[in-house]
């Protein structure tokens, strides 16, 4: 967590956590977000909600990269 680390006792903004998220592939940040929307479940809700019938989040960070037997993704 190459950007959360340097913050644990300010905290950081919706904004910053995108921002770490996306540039610095930080997973903390990552699952930070995750958490303000309710996890992934909600996540793949909510893209289902939206039309988008294919795209699923089952993991946090980092086990989403995971590819297991059976495996419904």
């Amino acid at each position: 967590s190459p950007v959360t680390e340097k913050h644990l006792t300010d905290g950081m903004t919706v904004r910053e956590l995108c921002s770490a998220a996306i540039t610095m592939s930080d997973n903390t940040a990552a699952n930070l977000l995750l958490t303000t929307i309710g996890g992934p479940k909600e996540l793949t809700a909510f893209l289902h909600n939206m039309g988008d019938h294919v795209t699923r989040l089952d993991r946090w960070e980092p086990e989403l990269n995971e590819a297991l037997p059976n495996d419904e993704r």
